[in-house]
């Protein structure tokens, strides 16, 4: 089983309602997965089209049967009905490679916003018949990523389509196309599968995010410590969301660059990752900095609590409370009011001290 990108050309205007025409089952393709016949887990049998070799297999047939025409070879004849009777009969394998599989799907258990979501789908084969290079992939779009997979005689075998995931949230498995093929590759048999899977979108890890914030070793005892109010711990460069009232003024106008207060506590105290202090950001810059915090907490085995606009995650550590914390900002969703209020200013500070040195 292997995969790789599909490498098609753009498609046209035309292409695409003549790919919509065939997959249409009378079902309003909306992104959501329905489970239907579930003994096959197909919208409808499979239907075959020649493939480029084919078509150029049947083209080269027909000249072969018009120079045994306008030259009344006999033998000719034989070649031409011979490719001709291969041409029908592949498609025929084509539909066969198709029928009597069962399929379900199941979700991932980790997916990032930006990527693509692997979800397995078990490829289940009662026949005697086996299943070679069957080809599995998003229906749309058409440079969806192909998974390519063998499925012997009464076996089962499980494959990773990728979906893209572009946002966090919940993400629902789309239609998907199976594709099998006749052994001289004349003919290719298509049909939908239609399953009912869905996955939960975390928000992508900021990249070089600041570190969890005041996490630290005191000097001489090697005992971590993590942000609080308690000692004055240094400063840090300034990075956007950081609060005004930490901005260390006295510092930035020595030096000339903003710099920020770092206070910190002993880490036996719980830390409180609250998306209201990171001013400055877009609510989406807020998840993926607090997203990659969350996870640096579970590098470093630090309690925490998240505050979120609509949720709470109680103070916590370990796996799980990191996975009920990454599900709670997946599925968060700030008000219309506290979005507009957010992020007016690009820098993070007030419009009156945006200009104090």
């Amino acid at each position: 089983m292997t995969q790789r990108p599909a490498s098609l050309p753009p498609s046209s205007g035309l292409r695409e309602r003549l790919s919509g025409w065939a997959s249409d089952d009378g079902n309003a393709d909306q992104g959501l997965g329905i489970t239907v016949a579930p003994a096959t887990h197909f919208s409808k049998g499979p239907r075959v089209y020649p493939t480029r070799f084919g078509a150029g297999f049947l083209f080269t047939a027909l000249l072969t049967l018009i120079g045994c025409v306008n030259y009344q070879l006999s033998l000719g004849y034989l070649v031409t009905f011979l490719m001709l009777g291969l041409w029908v009969s592949g498609a025929v394998a084509a539909s066969r490679s198709l029928s009597g599989l069962r399929l379900s799907a199941a979700p991932p258990d980790t997916a990032w916003a930006g990527e693509e979501a692997a979800f397995a789908v078990r490829v289940q084969n009662p026949s005697d018949q086996a299943r070679a290079r069957l080809r599995l992939r998003a229906h749309r779009p058409r440079s969806a990523t192909i998974t390519l997979l063998d499925v012997a005689a009464q076996a089962e075998t499980t494959a990773p389509v990728m979906i893209a995931a572009p946002r966090r949230g919940p993400l629902t498995l789309p239609r998907l196309r199976l594709e099998g093929r006749d052994a001289l590759g004349l003919w290719r048999g298509v049909t939908y599968p239609l399953l009912s899977a869905e996955a939960l979108i975390y928000p992508a890890p900021e990249a070089d995010a600041p570190p969890l914030p005041g996490t630290r070793a005191s000097e001489g005892s090697g005992a971590k410590r993590a942000a609080g109010q308690e000692e004055f711990a240094g400063v840090r460069p300034y990075l956007p969301g950081d609060a005004p009232r930490q901005v260390a003024w006295r510092h930035s106008a020595r030096t000339g660059d903003l710099h920020t207060k770092v206070f910190d506590v002993p880490l036996s105290l719980t830390l409180c990752l609250d998306y209201a202090e990171l001013r400055g950001l877009d609510p989406e810059a807020r998840y993926s900095r607090l997203s990659a915090w969350v996870r640096q907490a579970r590098q470093h085995d630090v309690r925490y609590r998240l505050e979120l606009p609509d949720r709470m995650v109680e103070e916590g550590s370990g796996e799980a409370h990191s996975r009920r914390a990454l599900n709670a900002l997946a599925l968060s969703q700030p008000s219309v009011s506290q979005a507009a209020r957010q992020g007016d200013q690009p820098n993070g500070l007030p419009e009156r001290l945006a200009g104090r040195p």
